[in-house]
């Protein structure tokens, strides 16, 4: 029997105000294991493995047992209780963003520990944080370590994090979500490495996660968490036969593939949106230090209908994200033109009142709902300075109105209205961030990642919402995400990038259901289900080897070669 590394047993934790957020959380790890822990949002999994970390929110404390191989931390003094922590345990966080400094470079991140902790020196620390970052399925490392957080996108920075978890080597690996940020292809990437990790040095995993199709596929048993409890733990292999408790069986249902519902929302045939050969480049760091340009759009073009939905698929740093943000003049194209309702958006609007005239045409909602809402604002506020600015409504009852009209119809209750961001749930949050784009009432809505970190029921319940708002205004919807499976949710029509460029587009039946472009296939065949194993499909690269060809080929040298 393999022994448990990890041991928690009715372990609670409490506000300093004194509410228990946590009631009963009790499971147990055991070596080369993988334990999955789901549930939705403020279900406590994030707070339990918090509390085995030691990262606890200032004033919160735990009850109950945590046993790391053996030991109940209880019990050890302060001194023994980390070195156990930072020899025996690693962390991955779900926001990589917010545990990087902004101002130092993504090699002084990855080097630090290697030296001031493991004792190696600063080549050999280098050498070792290049195959690291390879590992992980970054294509040019060596371009990474000389870039800094601002540079990157977010499932890089997840990869760089996953790297620098992994360089001490631990035993014992807490993931929170870690996943969430990544394309299909770069998760299975991720978690084809930690597969081999778990074979090659019996590293235990408790791997917090959403999407239970993931869950099912790579771990071994998956416990369930409902309002700070441990509902059930089941094989994960038979979960869905094996599922007793309603609240599971509820989780395992939002998960099943969407039925395609063909009787879309009314749409016409002329395009309010149209892009034709964009393209953007961007200045980089070279690995020798010179600045070179970075092609992240290629000659991009599409169209979107009124009230149609289209869905830009890709990995990440495929340009997705960019291409958005050119459309909604946060970008501006070195190449092509952008035409909303037939007027030329290609340049920037020049003057308030031309910023505003377009705002009140394009909207966009992004991936993090926390960082886009300001924190100091309630509910309320936010709404109404969106209604006040786009619809310039004097009287205060007017303004009153409009905001109650928003709350209903992204289904939020009226109650919230006086809370602010920090008290919401994740879902919440971006129901509020959708209702404040709403405000402006426009003819496109940009959803930029807008569902990827919420949990299964709550994704539902969020596309089920845009998806009403679709057919109740007509609105266009223009959705930028890796996860294939939102995308057949709610869209009509789909474009796959790759590399800056548009490789297929159609239909979602003609081009996620007969593909042409092998990458297409790559993508569809990452997407975990039943049987499904990850596996690699980008070598592992020692820091002696050159860097990948089809990264070096999109860089354009300035003044001489790489």
């Amino acid at each position: 029997m393999t022994r448990t590394v990890l041991e928690l047993e009715q372990l609670a934790v409490a506000t300093p105000a004194g509410r228990t957020l946590v009631h009963d959380c009790t499971l147990a790890v055991r070596a080369g294991e993988t334990l999955g822990l789901v549930g939705e949002s403020g279900s406590g999994k994030t707070l339990s493995t918090r509390a085995v970390a030691g990262l606890l929110p200032s004033g919160f404390r735990s009850t109950g047992a945590i046993r790391i191989d053996g030991h109940d931390i209880a019990s050890l003094p302060a001194r023994d209780l980390r070195d156990l922590r930072a020899r025996r345990l690693g962390m991955v966080f779900q926001t990589p963003r917010a545990h990087l400094n902004p101002l130092r470079s993504i090699g002084d991140f990855m080097t630090e520990a290697l030296v001031a902790v493991a004792g190696e020196k600063p080549d050999a620390a280098h050498r070792r944080a290049v195959d690291l970052l390879a590992e992980v399925g970054i294509r040019d490392p060596e371009r990474v370590m000389r870039q800094r957080p601002g540079e990157l996108s977010g499932g890089l920075l997840q990869r760089v994090m996953i790297a620098a978890t992994l360089s001490m080597d631990p035993p014992i690996l807490l993931a929170d979500e870690i996943t969430t940020a990544l394309d299909v292809t770069t998760q299975e990437e991720v978690m084809a490495v930690i597969a081999d990790l778990r074979r090659h040095r019996d590293l235990a995993m408790l791997f917090i996660t959403h999407d239970l199709a993931l869950a099912g596929a790579v771990c071994d048993r998956v416990a369930v968490m409902k309002d700070g409890r441990t509902v059930e733990t089941l094989a994960a292999a038979t979960m869905r036969e094996d599922a007793a408790d309603p609240y599971t069986r509820r989780l395992l249902s939002a998960a099943l593939p969407p039925e395609r519902d063909d009787a879309a929302a009314p749409r016409r045939e002329d395009p309010v949106l149209v892009v034709e050969g964009l393209r953007k480049t961007f200045q980089v760091r070279s690995p020798r230090g010179r600045r070179e340009r970075f092609v992240a759009v290629d000659d991009v073009s599409f169209s979107l209908a009124a009230g149609g939905a289209l869905g830009i698929v890709g990995e990440s740093g495929s340009g997705k994200s960019t291409t958005a943000r050119i459309i909604c003049g946060l970008e501006t194209a070195d190449a092509g033109t952008v035409a909303v309702k037939g007027e030329p958006w290609t340049r920037p609007a020049r003057g308030a009142p031309a910023r505003r005239a377009r705002a009140g045409v394009v909207q966009m909602v992004f991936q993090d709902p926390y960082q886009s809402l300001d924190p100091r604002q309630t509910v309320r506020a936010c709404l109404a300075e969106a209604v006040a600015v786009h619809r310039r409504l004097a009287p205060r009852r007017e303004i009153d109105r409009r905001v109650a009209e928003l709350l209903a119809a992204v289904r939020l209750d009226a109650d919230l209205a006086d809370a602010r961001p920090r008290a919401l749930s994740g879902g919440q949050r971006q129901r509020v961030a959708i209702a404040r784009a709403l405000a402006a009432e426009p003819e496109i809505l940009v959803l930029d990642e807008a569902v990827s970190a919420l949990d299964v029921t709550t994704q539902v319940e969020i596309l089920t919402l845009l998806d009403t708002i679709r057919r109740e205004t007509g609105v266009a919807l223009l959705m930028i995400s890796h996860d294939l499976t939102t995308v057949r949710r709610l869209c009509d029509r789909v474009a796959v990038m790759h590399s800056g460029r548009i490789l297929e587009q159609g239909t979602i039946a003609e081009v996620l259901d007969a593909p042409s472009a092998d990458y297409t296939r790559a993508l569809l065949d990452s997407i975990p289900r039943p049987g499904w194993t990850p596996r690699r499909r980008l070598p592992p690269r020692t820091s002696h080897q050159p860097a990948a060809a089809q990264a070096a080929a999109r860089i354009v040298t300035t003044g001489g070669h790489p």
